[in-house]
């Protein structure tokens, strides 16, 4: 089936899942409200934001090693060889983008990210729960629901049109590399979910009830 023909109904699934989905949004804000009872359905939440972060890492590991091995391949042909092949570089452009945005949600879940604040590390583990329970609600889930929103109609329109490289010899998949847009901002609001969960867990005094989850392996 064409990416033409996919891409009539894409607009429609999209807003359907958004639909079912988007109450989930709003449960660490309910843990935080109503603690134990909101908690439970929040827990199942982490897990499974946790177990799909988990296989995004190793996909992303593999697309990093594909950018290095790819990057090294360049280089020798470039420079030994005085050779050049589009596609190789086209690939290498597409590994980097895909590994950093599918690396960046199990980075937020397992607190690996930076930070650029000098506040955080000085205040109270409460204190910090509420804050990243904040960061969430005002900052990470508005900006990831904006992407989300406005990369539909791009990603639909390259899926109609079946978007390709603008180089003859190009790789046939820039509608795919698009549509790495809305997966990354579900993906982030996935385990930014989990993550301010975590932290709505710690605020209401939940952490030890929690710890199962907390310490539940995510990554390769």
């Amino acid at each position: 089936m064409s990416p033409q023909v996919l891409g009539e109904p894409l607009g429609a699934i999209a807003i359907i899942i958004l639909g079912g989905l988007s109450p989930f949004l709003f449960a660490p804000l309910a843990t935080a409200i109503w603690g134990e009872p909101a908690a439970k359905v929040q827990r199942v939440l982490n897990g499974i934001a946790e177990d799909i972060s988990s296989w995004l890492g190793r996909f992303a590991q593999g697309c990093l090693l594909v950018l290095a091995f790819g990057m090294l391949t360049t280089v020798l042909l470039r420079y030994i060889f005085g050779e050049s092949f589009t596609r190789l570089n086209e690939a290498v452009m597409y590994a980097h983008a895909l590994g950093f945005l599918m690396a960046a949600p199990v980075a937020l879940i397992t607190n690996a990210h930076v930070r650029v604040d000098i506040v955080y590390e000085q205040v109270s583990e409460r204190t910090k729960a509420l804050l990243d329970l904040i960061g969430f609600c005002l900052l990470l889930a508005p900006v990831m629901l904006l992407l989300l929103i406005y990369s539909g109609p791009v990603v639909e329109l390259a899926w109609r049109i079946g978007e390709k490289s603008p180089e003859t010899d190009g790789l046939p998949f820039v509608f795919l590399l698009k549509t790495a847009m809305p997966i990354f901002a579900v993906t982030m609001l996935m385990a930014g979910v989990a993550h301010a969960g975590h932290a709505a867990l710690r605020w209401r005094g939940l952490e030890a009830l929690d710890s199962s989850s907390s310490a539940h392996h995510v990554g390769p």
